[in-house]
C-alpha cells in the first residue's frame, strides 16, 4: 500500500528521554546536577518497580531519571523491559499525539511497511503513577514496537519484552488518558511556559536538539522503514527527521538514525540545546553536549 495514503495533518511530538539510574543515585542526585538543572517530582509506577525525578523543558519535552526499587526481586527486575540495560545510560525515549486517538493511523502507517521491516506497533496498554506530593493518579497507555506477528497474549506489562524490538531502537508511545499537564507541569497556573519554575535550569539549557540511535549496520534498513512511516518519507535536514514538541509555537528537534560495525557501540546518544553552549553530566558518567539555541 503506497504511503501516500496515509498522508494527514498528524504532529509527532517529541516526549521524553529515559535515563537510568540506581535507587540510590536518584535518591540522593549529586550536587552537581542542581548546579545545571531544576528537578521536578516525580512518583512511583502503577507497577510498583520504578520511580522517577523529572527534568522539564519550555517546549513539553522532559528527561526522566527512573530507577528500579531496591527492595524488588531480581526476577522482577530481569523480567522488566529496562531490567537489564546498564545504568547512568539513556535507555529509551517516547513519541507522542496531541490526542490518544490519532494513534490507530500511526499504527496503519507503520503496519503499511511491516511485509518488509517486519515491525509493527502493539496496541497500547494502560500505564500510570501516583505523583509525588499530591498522590493525584496520572493515566496514560504505552505502544512499544514489535517484531513480526502481534501475540496478544505475550504482549503486555513485563513480557513485552520478550517479543519487543531492542529499547531505545524505536521510540515507544506515551499517549496521556489524563490531562498531559498533570504527568508533565511545564506550565503555569495561566497555562503559560513556567519561564521561572520547573522550565528554567541554571545551565540554560532549553531542550532536547537531538535524539541519535545507534544500531547494528545490519538493522538500519528495516528500522528505517518504520522512522519513515512515523516522521516521514523524507529526512527534513542531511542527518535526521524532525520531530515536533508538545508547546504550541515551540521549535521542535531532531532524530537521527545511524549504523555501526560494532554492537558495543550500539545505543542513544542525546544532544541538548540551551542559552550558550558547552557540556554537561547528566548522571555519572554520562557526559552531553548542549548547542546554542
Amino acid at each position: 500500500m503506497p504511503i501516500s495514503q496515509f498522508t494527514s495533518p498528524l504532529t509527532i511530538l517529541l516526549d521524553h528521554i529515559v535515563l537510568l539510574v540506581s535507587h540510590t543515585t536518584l535518591q540522593s542526585l549529586p550536587d552537581h546536577l542542581a548546579n545545571h538543572f531544576t528537578l521536578a517530582p516525580g512518583g512511583t509506577h502503577a507497577d510498583g518497580l520504578t520511580t522517577n525525578k523529572l527534568i522539564l523543558f519550555r517546549g513539553g519535552v522532559y528527561l526522566e531519571l527512573i530507577a528500579f526499587f531496591d527492595h524488588i526481586s531480581p526476577e522482577q527486575r530481569r523480567a522488566h523491559r529496562w531490567g537489564n540495560l546498564p545504568e547512568n545510560t539513556v535507555i529509551d525515549w517516547a513519541l507522542t499525539l496531541h490526542s490518544a486517538g490519532e494513534f490507530g493511523a500511526v499504527q496503519a502507517r507503520v503496519r503499511a511497511r511491516s511485509s518488509d521491516t517486519r515491525i509493527s506497533y502493539a496496541d497500547p496498554v494502560p500505564s500510570g503513577r501516583v505523583r509525588e506530593g499530591d498522590g493525584v493518579r496520572l493515566e496514560w497507555e504505552i505502544s512499544l514496537a514489535v517484531r513480526g506477528a502481534v501475540d496478544e497474549d505475550k504482549v503486555g506489562g513485563a513480557n513485552m519484552a520478550q517479543v519487543g524490538v531492542e529499547p531505545g531502537w524505536l521510540p515507544f508511545w506515551c499517549l496521556d488518558r489524563t490531562p498531559r499537564d498533570w504527568r508533565v507541569p511545564y506550565k503555569d497556573e495561566a497555562g503559560e511556559v513556567a519561564g521561572e519554575g520547573w522550565t528554567r535550569h541554571p545551565s540554560g539549557v532549553t531542550g532536547v536538539k537531538r535524539v541519535e540511535v545507534v544500531v547494528p549496520e545490519g538493522e538500519v534498513e528495516g528500522l528505517s522503514g518504520v522512522y519513515k512511516a512515523v516522521l516521514g518519507e523524507q529526512l527534513t535536514s542531511s542527518s535526521g527527521w524532525g520531530v515536533g514538541v508538545p508547546s504550541a509555537g515551540m521549535v521542535g528537534g531532531e532524530v537521527g538514525l545511524v549504523g555501526v560495525a560494532s554492537s558495543e557501540q550500539t545505543g542513544v546518544r542525546l544532544v541538548l540545546k540551551g542559552e550558550r553552549a558547552g557540556r554537561v553530566e547528566l548522571v555519572p558518567g554520562l557526559v552531553v553536549e548542549i548547542f546554542e539555541d
